[in-house]
Parts: structure tokens; sequence; C-alpha cells
């Protein structure tokens, strides 16, 4: 180990986000990367030993699960025990060495409210996992507090990339077209925030060389590319130079626009420079091998 470096704890390194992120900060940092056959986090006994053992000096919490598709009983347990449960229990099990967190939360906890989404908005969540994203956040403030440890909770717009998972809108789009399958969109009135992978690393990696700075707030990660999903099939059209099969429907009774604002990050970040849409998806495009 090189002890120059600082450690840093990353749970969910083997996701969309924290593979990309981990091959990111590799060169910089000493990561800490467990897969979830040698780290159980929902035991907080076994967390707690590996913590004091490996004694990172910064956590990164990506892990958590969106893919519970159950009845609603059974979706409201497994977020429960999967989202808000293990985020307890990290928090419950911090090391003394651990001065910094990055903890993820989601654009899905802010809901129903008005668009762009603001960090001092009163969030209103619908699904489970907002739900109990917010919940997590709630038990972090109260803890970090108490304890005077500096934390902040990341709130990304839609991150897409090489690589993703296909039950997500893009991913899914992609999928099709690799595999010639027709593409359908059933909500297509309805805009997304997109933000590229590796505007996203970036970011956390000001964040760390920042972890100085008493943030101890929630901050938006976004690069206000708001894009209507109907419009997607035709992006792609002009990129690849050749039509697609797609089919979109306009759901009137179904307007939910997930848009975050990012005037508090570029308060932070002035000088950032984001990837826009158009670049960011051709990029993706070629390392998906479909161009």
């Amino acid at each position: 180990m090189n002890r120059n470096k600082l450690n840093i704890f990353i749970t969910g390194s083997t996701g969309f986000i924290g593979n990309h992120l981990k091959q990111y900060l590799k060169e910089a940092y000493t990561l800490i990367t467990p897969s979830k056959k040698n780290l159980n986090l929902k035991n907080k006994y076994s967390l707690k030993k590996f913590l004091n053992k490996k004694k990172p000096n910064i956590i990164i919490h990506l892990a958590s699960s969106t893919n519970f598709k159950n009845d609603k009983i059974t979706e409201n347990k497994n977020q429960f025990n999967n989202t808000f449960m293990i985020t307890k229990n990290l928090i419950d099990s911090l090391n003394k060495e651990c001065n910094f967190l990055i903890f993820f939360g989601s654009i899905e906890e802010y809901g129903k409210i008005k668009t762009p989404f603001k960090e001092n908005c009163n969030p209103k969540p619908f699904s489970y996992y907002g739900k109990y994203k917010n919940l997590s956040l709630k038990y972090l403030q109260k803890k970090t507090i108490k304890n005077k440890i500096n934390y902040i909770w990341v709130r990304p717009s839609l991150t897409y990339g090489q690589n993703d998972n296909k039950q997500r809108i893009l991913a899914y789009i992609l999928y099709s077209i690799k595999n010639n399958k027709k593409i359908y969109i059933n909500n297509g009135n309805q805009f997304r925030d997109f933000l590229y992978i590796d505007d996203l690393c970036k970011i956390i990696d000001l964040l760390i060389k920042n972890r100085n700075k008493k943030f101890n707030s929630i901050l938006n990660i976004s690069s206000q590319n708001y894009i209507k999903l109907s419009t997607i099939p035709k992006i792609i059209e002009k990129i690849l130079k050749k039509k697609i099969n797609y089919n979109v429907k306009i759901n009137e009774n179904s307007k939910i626009n997930l848009l975050n604002s990012n005037k508090k990050l570029l308060t932070i970040f002035p000088n950032i420079k984001f990837t826009n849409f158009y670049n960011g998806l051709t990029k993706t495009l070629k390392k998906e091998g479909i161009i």
C-alpha cells in the first residue's frame, strides 16, 4: 500500500458508477473495493471490523439497489434493507481515521415537486428508492452533527455511459440497437436530466481534493442537459446517420420530469466544463461498438 495516498473505501464498486469511478481514481489514491462476497454491508459486526482494519480516510458510498420490482410490500421491505439499513450500518461503523464522507443520494428523492430541483427543496419522493435514500440522508445528518464528521450528500442526474444497466432508459435504447430490437418509449413527453459518467467522476475527484472544506450539505450534480425522451432516437439517428426502429408514446397522464439545478455546484466549482448530450452520447455509442 502506498502510504502517501489517501485510503478511499468505495461501496458498490462493481456497479456502473462504481466501476467507472474506480478506474478514474485508481492512479491517485489507494482504493478499498471489496466485493459483496468479501464484505456484507448488512452485517454490522463484519463491517465495523473491516473498517477498523482497513482504516479508510474517505468513504464513497454507492451501494444500494433499484432493481426490486415485485409487489409493493416486498419492494418496500427490500428497499428498506438494501438502501436504508446498509447506509445506517455504514454510518454506525465508521472508523476513527475516516474524516470525509461522500454518500450518493438520488434525484428520485425530490419526487413530484417543481423543477429544476434545488437542494433546499422539500422532497416528496414517490418511489421506495427515493423514500429510503431520503431517510438515509436524515440519519446521516443526525449522526454527523453529533460526531462532527464532514460529509456531502450528492444527488446526481441520470448518469450514462459505457456498460450502463440496460434497465435504465438510455442503456435500454443502446442495448436494443445493438441487438436489432425495436425501441419502445412510453413517456415521450417527459424530460430527463442526463449526466455523462466522466463528468460525474471528475466532480467526485474535485470533492476529494477539496475535502478540507466544511461541506455538510446536499449537492446536486448536473450538467443541465435537459432532454425530452421522444427526441433521443432522433439524436441517435443523427449521430449514426441512419434510421433506427422505435415507437414513442405520449402519456399526458404521466408528466414526471426529473431535472436538477446545478447552481450550487457551479458556485463551488465555477470553472467546471461539462460534456453536452450529443458528444457524450457519441462517445458512448463508440465505446459500445455501435459506431
